[in-house]
């Protein structure tokens, strides 16, 4: 569609060629630059694609996924990652996690809906902390028989990211509700996943004074491709906790109309990227936030430990 405006950012980086397209403790002693591997001409290793859109100082839930002969491997559930803090040709151990492969589209039924989500499979996760802005490196340690250190990919790390960031209040937008407009223009998906998630605003959510789920997401629209399987995890997060919790979807344009731009919600939140999820406690205040592929196990610990708190 040529009418559609440009995105500052994509959704999720490409996790294989023909897919998505705009779809610890540190070490103080200097070390050589992350190695490169050597490999085989006839067994080439996966490739790591960083899938989170960005990284900021302090703790990260960083994503990836391996890509091998342009298919995502989804067969490993751990992996070693190190990152490095890159200054010229050498670099800096800076922290040692494990990745979990994060299987987020395991139940989902084989669909043209869900042909992306399926394709992937999932996504790596681990948290780590990035100590200070600037150029880092990622490298994934595989299994030997698998294949090693896997060469490393690059990112950056800014002061500070463009969404609201955990441990910040929640915005309480007036996003319009049911009760102001037709569903059809406040959600995109055809048909609705969730008509409750359209009942409340995010400013009359947080003065229920409950843990809340608010997700931004364009089940029609999603250049990633991963909003509607999304939204349908998140109908299904809904329907486990009831009334103990609310739940607001938010869609990505005005009017679930693409060509009339983004929806003010959106823009007061600064989003640049979907899907996005946000558990807020009760008191308003931002406890965890996901980007993209998101299982509903990560959603349910995050909600619990929210409940948890009181």
């Amino acid at each position: 569609m040529s009418t559609r405006p440009r995105r500052p950012l994509p959704c999720i980086p490409i996790l294989t060629a023909a897919l998505l397209m705009t779809a610890g403790c540190g070490s103080q002693a200097a070390s050589p630059a992350p190695p490169s591997p050597t490999v085989a001409a006839q067994a080439p290793l996966p490739q790591i694609e960083v899938a989170s859109s960005e990284a900021v100082v302090g703790k990260n839930r960083f994503t990836f996924g391996l890509i091998k002969n342009n298919h995502p491997i989804q067969n490993i559930s751990r992996v070693k990652t190190i990152f490095y803090l890159l200054h010229g040709s050498s670099g800096r151990v800076e922290a040692v996690t494990t990745a979990s492969f994060n299987y987020f589209a395991r139940d989902f039924k084989h669909t043209a809906e869900n042909s992306a989500a399926t394709e992937i499979g999932g996504v790596f996760v681990t948290y780590p902390r990035f100590g200070s802005t600037g150029t880092w490196a990622v490298q994934v340690q595989l299994p030997p028989k698998v294949g090693g250190a896997l060469q490393p990919a690059r990112f950056s790390v800014v002061s500070h990211g463009f969404a609201p960031a955990v441990g910040t209040r929640a915005i309480p937008s007036h996003n319009p509700t049911v009760a102001q407009l037709p569903l059809t223009k406040l959600d995109s998906a055809r048909p609705v996943y969730d008509p409750e998630m359209h009942r409340l605003s995010i400013a009359q959510a947080l003065a229920q004074h409950k843990p809340l789920v608010v997700l931004f997401s364009t089940p029609a629209f999603c250049e990633s491709r991963m909003c509607g399987p999304l939204t349908q995890i998140v109908h299904g997060v809904a329907l486990h906790y009831g009334s103990r919790t609310n739940f607001v979807h938010i869609e990505v344009y005005k009017n679930a109309v693409f060509s009339q731009g983004y929806a003010p919600t959106f823009l007061q939140w600064h989003l640049r990227t979907e899907p996005w999820i946000f558990v807020i406690d009760r008191r308003g205040i931002i406890r965890s936030e996901f980007e993209g592929p998101t299982s509903s196990s990560e959603i349910e610990t995050a909600l619990n430990t929210v409940l948890a708190r009181g």
